[in-house]
């Protein structure tokens, strides 16, 4: 596995069966779930706009009224377009153009999202932020969280095994559901059932809090896997008390689940593998040369993982026209193992099999002319560099515009070749490498 001490990570919030499902109070098996204070968050960055907090999109209420922000002018006095909804009403009743400092005279404010113990929110994928020790953690996949409270300190996030205290400045949650009088469950009136719609959204959230950990592999292993989990949520509190048809419950439930598994696929994956990832399978070499990897790479990407399968496994390797089903015993006989990417700097990352038999690391330069006057001393820390290549997005981890790849290492030990990797990363590559003078 990558050195432990790195300092950037992709991370994935895990499941506990064990987080309760009313959820007003952490239960006894929470009280040793991790605390990660987020000092900042570096990605995405939110502009403050000359009108804030009234953005386009921003719903707004005042008294009985409800309205959205339909249009921003800025280089107006009047800058802010309100639509205001007909009471009890989905209908545009009127559109009127504000200034924003007449906004508070007539008591018009944004509509509160963030409800403390009643709100369901994500943070996005691809959401980079900084902790007060310093490690950089990187959501790799949208992650659902719950609103436990909204205090001086920021926003606390609570999943099954973790708490997430974020910061008020650029808060990057996005609002996924608000719930209303749970666990107590407002009657609903006596001649109306729960819809299929409502029924879809309870059992979402309720697998999104209940689902086991190691799901997939729980499901090659126990073949009643799924028929527990619908017991459960038929006896939960989302259920308890209401209406509704059961073929509503069998359609939604096998809607919910379906996409319940393929995040999970995603999210969590099977022997190591996940949706979209790229793989390698590592070949011996007969003969190898002096400095030179020991193995030929095959490359490719995980297209399914199918639990039920006898083989789960569907690769796509790179140059062949069919993908390949595997089983576990064939993944490790065929020495086939996920790629891990690390970024260390914003110019450079490396990226590593499992099993350490591949590795190989990228430096990123914005312009020829500053990549080609560091070549010599990049060469001298790293060993064998490529000539400098531009990449295409999907296989481009630097994101810079041209690349050295090294692949063929000086080191031996994986140890030597991330210190000498970070040395290269303490540079200010950013700028021309200064010539020495001569005397």
């Amino acid at each position: 596995m990558p050195d432990p001490n790195r300092n950037y990570l992709q991370l994935l919030p895990e499941s506990n069966p064990c987080f309760p499902l009313s959820i007003p109070e952490i239960s006894d098996c929470q009280q040793s779930i991790r605390t990660y204070q987020i000092a900042s968050v570096l990605k995405p960055v939110k502009e403050r706009e000359a009108t804030h907090p009234f953005y386009k999109g921003t719903l707004v209420k005042t008294g009985k009224y409800f309205g959205v922000v339909s249009k921003i002018n800025p280089n107006s006095h009047a800058s802010i377009q309100i639509s205001w909804w007909q009471p009890n009403s989905d209908k545009i009743e009127e559109r009127i153009w504000y200034p924003l400092d007449y906004l508070p005279g007539c008591k018009i404010e944004p509509l509160t999202l963030f409800v403390s113990q009643k709100t369901f929110l994500t943070i996005p994928a691809n959401t980079l932020v900084m902790t007060n020790a310093e490690e950089l953690i990187q959501f790799s996949h949208p992650q659902l969280f719950w609103l436990k409270e909204v205090s001086p300190d920021g926003y606390h996030l609570l999943n099954q095994s973790q708490l997430w205290i974020f910061p008020h400045d650029n808060f990057p949650g996005i609002p996924f559901a608000c719930i209303n009088e749970l666990p107590e469950h407002a009657k609903l009136e006596a001649s109306v059932r729960l819809t299929p719609t409502d029924i879809k959204i309870r059992a979402d959230l309720w697998l999104a809090l209940n689902s086991q950990p190691e799901l997939l592999m729980n499901i090659v292993t126990f073949a009643t896997t799924e028929t527990h989990l619908i017991e459960g949520f038929k006896h939960s509190k989302y259920l308890e008390g209401e209406d509704y048809l059961i073929a509503d419950l069998k359609t939604t439930w096998e809607q919910a689940y379906f996409q319940h598994i393929e995040e999970k696929k995603r999210s969590e994956g099977l022997y190591g593998f996940k949706v979209g990832t790229r793989v390698v399978q590592s070949i011996s070499k007969q003969y190898v040369k002096p400095k030179k990897s020991p193995y030929d790479y095959l490359f490719g990407f995980v297209v399914d993982l199918e639990p039920k399968a006898e083989k789960p496994a569907l690769v796509h390797w790179d140059n062949v026209d069919s993908p390949t089903y595997y089983n576990q015993e064939e993944i490790n006989l065929f020495s086939i193992c996920p790629i891990e990417q690390v970024k260390i700097s914003n110019q450079v990352c490396y990226q590593i099999s499992t099993d350490e038999k591949f590795y190989r690391a990228f430096v990123g330069f914005s312009s020829k002319k500053v990549a080609r006057s560091w070549w010599r001393h990049i060469k001298r820390e790293l060993g064998y560099l490529s000539q400098l290549v531009e990449l295409p997005p999907a296989e481009n981890p630097t994101g810079c515009k041209y690349n050295y790849i090294a692949t063929d290492w000086q080191q031996k030990t994986l140890k030597a070749r991330l210190r000498h990797l970070q040395i290269v990363a303490s540079w200010d590559l950013t700028k021309v490498k200064d010539k020495p003078n001569k005397i």
